[in-house]
């Protein structure tokens, strides 16, 4: 029998990589829309954002599956962060 400290050390790198890679993909995707303009880049991001995440926070639920929504949910975050941050300093 598995206990959750022994779902550590697969769950943290897991969700660390899921952090990264939506983080990533995210901020990319922000600051080409920026580039553009700011309230599109907000707009968009929101829309994704918000449209993936109750698909995404229904899945939590599932063992599996609950590290890359802890990750995912933790890299939609910084990645708003950090564009913030980008946006605010660029313009």
């Amino acid at each position: 029998m598995t206990t959750d400290r022994d779902v550590l050390f697969t769950g943290i790198p897991v969700a660390i990589f899921a952090a990264v890679l939506v983080s990533s993909a995210l901020t990319a995707f922000g600051r080409e829309l920026a580039d553009i303009n700011v309230f599109l880049a907000v707009g968009i991001n929101l829309i994704v954002v918000g449209g993936a995440a109750p698909t995404v926070l229904r899945w939590r639920n599932t063992p599996v599956w609950r590290w890359p929504v802890y990750g995912a949910c933790v890299g939609g975050v910084l990645s708003f962060v950090v564009l913030g941050i980008s946006v605010a300093t660029n313009a």
